[in-house]
């Protein structure tokens, strides 16, 4: 699959079609394709490529793409990562600095909270399957409610304590990866009024708690839930720094989709 880009946005090439990713004499990209005309797109037209193992990418782009900041990442057939390619970052392209253009932008919410509606609703339905609970209208509505539900029914007991726990740990962990990039709390906290997005992130971050919690075998006394989410979230480490990098990538691409 290819996608041009028109804007700032990732470039998938993935079809057996393509032959060569390569860069033309005015410093494009170009994508030469079996029996079809090249394509050519501006770099700074993309955020991101997302390649094919099994493509030929010359030398040349991968160097041009550490320089201009433009993450390449490797899958193999089946869409899986099999390695990132990642360069410099340019100051005024850094989250920090996009972040600053965003907030400052009057159309901030009108753009800021669709999006958020969207993360939110796409990773509660991924946790509802996950955790085997129907996707009706009512559980897209109230999916904390509906998650909650199936746990009492697999542990025969509210759960609330115990997915609190465990979330706030996800939350902190998301807070301290945000802090580590943008380092200016301000940002991140009522730059706007009404606005928190350590909030904010951290509940779309939260609803993973979910998954975890259901596939536990059993749960500890209430007296020991703290100590038991603790643990749970070391032995899921990997899971939750893969959700947190998926969820700012994400966070970073609304952001240069606007504002770069």
């Amino acid at each position: 699959m290819l996608l041009p880009a028109s804007h700032v946005r990732p470039l998938y090439i993935q079809s057996p079609a393509v032959r060569r990713l390569d860069l033309d004499a005015a410093r494009r990209l170009r994508v030469e394709r079996s029996h079809q005309p090249d394509v050519h797109i501006p770099l700074h037209h993309v955020s991101r490529i997302v390649c094919s193992a099994n493509i030929d990418v010359a030398f040349e782009v991968v160097i041009a793409c550490m320089q201009g900041g433009i993450p390449i990442v490797l899958t193999d057939k089946s869409g899986d990562t099999v390695g990132w390619c990642i360069g410099q970052r340019r100051k005024e392209t850094t989250l920090k600095q996009l972040l600053i253009h965003a907030l400052d932008d009057p159309a901030w919410e009108a753009l800021y909270n669709p999006w958020f509606d969207n993360q939110k609703k796409a990773v509660a339905a991924q946790v509802l399957m996950f955790c085997a609970v129907q996707g009706s209208a009512k559980a897209r509505r109230n999916p904390r409610a509906a998650l909650c539900n199936a746990h009492q029914k697999k542990f025969g007991q509210a759960c609330t304590l115990w997915v609190d726990q465990y979330a706030s740990l996800g939350k902190q962990a998301l807070v301290a990866a945000l802090e580590k990039e943008i380092g200016d709390p301000a940002l991140l906290a009522w730059r706007r009024p009404g606005l928190n997005l350590m909030e904010d992130l951290g509940s779309i971050i939260g609803l993973h708690a979910h998954t975890d919690i259901h596939h536990a075998q059993q749960l500890p006394a209430p007296e020991k839930a703290q100590a038991w989410a603790v643990r749970l979230h070391e032995a899921h480490m990997a899971h939750w720094q893969q959700r947190i990098a998926y969820l700012m990538v994400a966070f970073e691409q609304f952001l240069r989709s606007h504002w770069l």
